[in-house]
């Protein structure tokens, strides 16, 4: 892989990593039951210091693309997976536009949104990052491929806890609000009553 595509690459994943962090963390103060809050909003932080980390890695250099050109939202199974579990994402990643009302309406979901980012988002988010160090070459590429290695351990870190969490809410009646049944790992069912 060369410069140009693993900037573009790298570029994408920092677009969804502060597209989740904008919009999570707009979503966060929202969310029922409480402790779905407390996980969203520390989730949405995580997100803020991978993308920071992943600027890092962009080449800044007469000639190459500027930080704008590169943080682009991807398109395929992971902007779709992204449009589906945070539908208010815009195309550049800033996330929901001022004022867009994100806390006018009912209380989110929590339950819902954990199934959805750590059973769907977030483990396509991590194959992609994977897919990425599977095309690195680590005598060129070892900044790279530590740093993605450690984005994807704080992400996987994320994700368990998220499941935990979700787990957790098995045995907790949220009327209401739903609760996660299941196993995270491979298919969780809502219920609602």
């Amino acid at each position: 892989m060369n410069l140009h595509e693993s900037s573009r690459r790298l570029g994408s994943l920092r677009a969804v990593e502060l597209a989740c962090f904008r919009n999570l963390g707009g979503r966060a103060p929202s969310l029922k039951p409480p402790s779905c809050a407390r996980w969203a909003a520390s989730a949405s932080r995580a997100h803020a210091w991978r993308a920071s980390i992943l600027e890092e890695l962009l080449p800044v250099s007469a000639g190459l693309p500027g930080l704008d050109e590169l943080t682009v939202l991807p398109g395929g199974v992971l902007g779709e997976e992204l449009a589906r579990c945070l539908p208010d994402s815009d195309e550049t990643g800033a996330g929901p536009a001022p004022g867009a009302g994100l806390l006018d309406g009912p209380p989110d979901n929590g339950p819902r949104l954990l199934e959805d980012l750590c059973g769907g988002l977030y483990p396509q988010l991590i194959g992609e990052y994977v897919r990425h160090l599977e095309k690195c070459t680590r005598a060129a590429d070892g900044a790279v491929v530590r740093t993605i290695g450690r984005v994807v351990a704080d992400l996987e870190t994320i994700r368990s806890e998220g499941a935990a969490l979700c787990a957790s809410l098995t045995t907790v009646a949220m009327p209401g609000q739903g609760s996660c049944t299941g196993k995270l790992d491979s298919t969780v069912t809502l219920t609602f009553e």
